[in-house]
């Protein structure tokens, strides 16, 4: 198992009460392994979680991307405005 630390955004950190969490997911866990496990962890999240942009080093990654250990995944909220 992998401790991954998650860096939320923007409204985010409200529904969860923190900038950032420590998800427990298997070794060569996919960024969509975390999702789904983060919407275990954080039910409040499973409405979110389908508009999320998902980032690793700064660099957006679909949810097939494998996390390596010591990577920070960023959950980030859709950007609004005009």
């Amino acid at each position: 198992m992998a401790t991954i630390n998650v860096k939320l955004f923007a409204g985010l950190q409200g529904l969860v009460g923190s900038p950032s969490v420590d998800v427990l997911v298997p070794d060569g866990a996919t960024v969509g392994q975390l999702r789904a496990q983060m919407i275990e962890d954080y039910p409040v999240l499973e409405a979110f979680m389908g508009t999320l942009v998902c980032a690793v080093g700064e660099e957006m990654v679909d949810v097939e991307h494998v996390i390596a250990a010591g990577e920070q995944v960023e959950l980030i909220p859709p950007i609004s405005g005009g």
